[in-house]
């Protein structure tokens, strides 16, 4: 399979509607962070994974774990196939990765408060908790 931004979007996009699920890592239950595992695993790109850590995450654990894996890119350089991560009040971190719909740019992300993966716009609200961007390695 091709390492380019539309096979990550549509690897992506092959998760929606799967329900929620802390640490979940397959079609019947995944979280945020697992959803960029098992893209990255279909596509090639990485065999790591973790699920040793807690629902709300404390600290820079989070966003350590992602610079370790990833290649750190501006939030405003962001594109399609690129994994965001975000700060949120009740949980410190949250990862989506970016996608583009009617020329505009949205994340696909396992959600919570949803209980299911979804694409939604990234609009100012997720851009308001926006705290760090990342490429695949070997994604061009």
């Amino acid at each position: 399979m091709p390492n380019d931004r539309k096979s990550v979007v549509e690897e992506a996009r092959s998760w929606l509607g799967t329900p929620w699920q802390h640490q979940g890592r397959t079609k019947n239950g995944i979280d945020c962070a697992g959803l960029v595992v098992k893209v990255a695993h279909a596509l090639g790109l990485s065999e790591f994974d973790r699920t040793d850590y807690v629902r709300n995450t404390r600290g820079q654990e989070f966003v350590n774990v992602f610079r370790e894996h990833l290649d750190e890119v501006p939030l405003l350089q962001l594109q399609a196939g690129d994994v965001v991560l975000f700060r949120d009040q009740m949980f410190p971190c949250h990862s989506a990765i970016v996608s583009e719909k009617y020329g505009q740019q949205y994340i696909i992300h396992a959600d919570a408060r949803h209980r299911k993966v979804l694409e939604e716009p990234l609009d100012a609200h997720w851009r308001s908790k926006w705290i760090a961007g990342f490429k695949f390695r070997g994604v061009e």
